[in-house]
């Protein structure tokens, strides 16, 4: 059997960087994680990356929970604290607004409930898309004043 096929150049024009992402109806409310903007240098005293996170026993406790984050829409995720919304970029000891994000208006934000009371994810929210920027482990992105101490 041969199998032939037809090119037809003079009928088909294929649109270069036109493609549209594709999300399924069903799920297009639920939150999405990217790792598209991360920064794995800062903060730049104590710079923390995935390897860090490796070495120290939390990444896969934090991957295993993100799943639980991304059956959520973002409202529900808000409401049962497991993100929780700033706004502007904090006022944060050796963090900075990476360059390419740096003439952006963002809504900057925190995944919360990754493993134990500290370990969180800081990044920014367009939609119901969380794209991680920091990893924070020692809850340092957004400083709180501690209570009744």
């Amino acid at each position: 059997m041969v199998n032939k096929r037809h090119r037809h150049s003079d009928t088909f024009t294929r649109k270069s960087s036109i493609r549209e992402e594709r999300i399924p109806t069903i799920d297009k409310d639920k939150i999405v994680i990217s790792f598209k903007d991360y920064d794995g240098t800062q903060p730049r005293k104590q710079p923390q990356d995935f390897q860090d996170w490796q070495v120290e026993g939390i990444l896969i406790e934090f991957l295993d929970r993100l799943p639980y984050h991304c059956e959520l829409k973002m409202q529900e995720a808000k409401n049962r604290e497991m993100i929780t919304e700033y706004g502007e970029f904090p006022d944060a000891e050796g963090y900075k607004i990476p360059a390419k994000l740096k003439d952006k208006e963002l809504r900057w934000g925190i995944l919360k409930k990754l493993t134990g009371q500290k370990v969180r994810v800081a990044g920014h929210i367009i939609d119901n898309v969380f794209y991680i920027i920091f990893l924070d482990k020692n809850h340092k992105f957004w400083p709180v004043e501690k209570k009744h101490t």
